[in-house]
């Protein structure tokens, strides 16, 4: 029997093509002569692990971390004006540095030398040389540990302990220090506590609050990935870590534009314009002040302090201008523009 071939399709005007179809191929065409080599790149390297948000305060401060040993009587009141006048002539003379060792604070369990810029590592293991060459030690000498970082976490759905406006932060303190040691998370993070925890509500009427705290930390926020998402119990409640944006650095008062209280603690006697200074508030700066003199402006911060008055004529306010504003990250920097009142 003789079977016929498939007759070939038509094309759009009912007629057979003239020329036949291609016949399908399974095969690859052979590439064209003028296209050009393909290159396979080579594996890259690792990306490195970024920085957390809640962390800052990188290996880039300017400090100089010393660690005494645990018996050693070398404090941060040790290193005097004589002793920095000697380290910083050493400097210049010697290694021919500009960097200028300027005071000591105590930052965790050890001593935090702060410096005008961020110092080099020959720098400081020059100023170590004759640290120890000051302050002896028989047994373990006086050692250096690298800059670490400062990450922040807050600790939310605390149970708000009663009390009056002014009492409020003291015993609210001392509650969450009490229930932070009885919590095998909470002990553990006490240890790494760098400043005095701050509290705030979430409104007048509310019955719990939030906690921030700032903790020592490894450049890359390693501490903190720790606790972060862990529960502290605190009151019967379970509260749960969380990590923060670094905060705006000391509370600024609203009130008397003073820094380190909040305006519903502040004490003054009257408010304080943060425009002029003067004993107003900002909204009645124009009902208060003469008309030749509501274009003048004073900081109320620089004023206290003393600074000369070419450095003082902005707002309280003014945050490219005012010096607190830079500064407002360095507690240090803060509490020494006023000395504590004699008594």
């Amino acid at each position: 029997m003789q079977v016929d071939e498939p007759a070939a399709p038509l094309s759009a005007s009912g007629k057979a093509p003239i020329n036949p179809l291609p016949i399908p191929s399974s095969k690859r065409a052979p590439p064209p002569t003028s296209a050009a080599p393909v290159s396979f790149r080579a594996p890259s390297a690792p990306r490195k692990r970024r920085q957390g948000k809640h962390t800052s305060h990188g290996a880039s401060r300017r400090a100089i971390i010393l660690t005494p040993p645990a018996d050693s009587p070398v404090t941060a009141a040790s290193f005097t004006s004589e002793v920095f006048n000697n380290l910083n002539r050493l400097l210049k003379s010697d290694v021919k540095s500009d960097v200028i060792l300027t005071h000591a604070s105590v930052e965790g369990n050890g001593i935090c030398i702060a410096a005008s810029r961020v110092p080099s590592p020959s720098e400081i293991a020059f100023v170590l040389k004759h640290v120890r060459r000051i302050f002896p030690s028989p047994n373990v000498p006086i050692g250096h540990s690298p800059i670490t970082s400062t990450s922040y976490l807050k600790i939310v759905d605390i149970p708000h302990v009663p009390a009056s406006s002014k009492e409020w932060a003291l015993k609210q303190h001392e509650a969450f220090t009490s229930a932070l040691n009885k919590s095998p998370v909470g002990a553990s993070l006490a240890k790494l506590i760098k400043h005095k925890p701050r509290f705030m509500r979430a409104s007048p009427h509310s019955d719990s609050c939030w906690a921030w705290v700032d903790i020592h930390d490894t450049v890359l926020g390693s501490n903190a990935r720790t606790y972060i998402s862990k529960f502290v119990s605190i009151g019967g409640t379970n509260c749960q870590i969380k990590g923060a944006r670094p905060h705006s650095g000391s509370v600024h008062c609203a009130r008397c534009q003073r820094w380190g209280h909040h305006s519903d603690q502040c004490r003054a006697k009257c408010a304080r314009c943060s425009l002029c200074s003067g004993p107003h508030t900002e909204a009645n700066h124009l009902k208060c002040v003469d008309v030749l003199s509501v274009d003048v402006r004073q900081c109320a911060n620089c004023t206290a302090a003393k600074r000369p008055a070419d450095k003082r004529s902005h707002s309280s306010t003014d945050t490219k201008v005012c010096p607190f504003w830079k500064n407002r990250f360095d507690r240090a920097w803060l509490k020494r523009q006023f000395p504590a009142r004699s008594t």
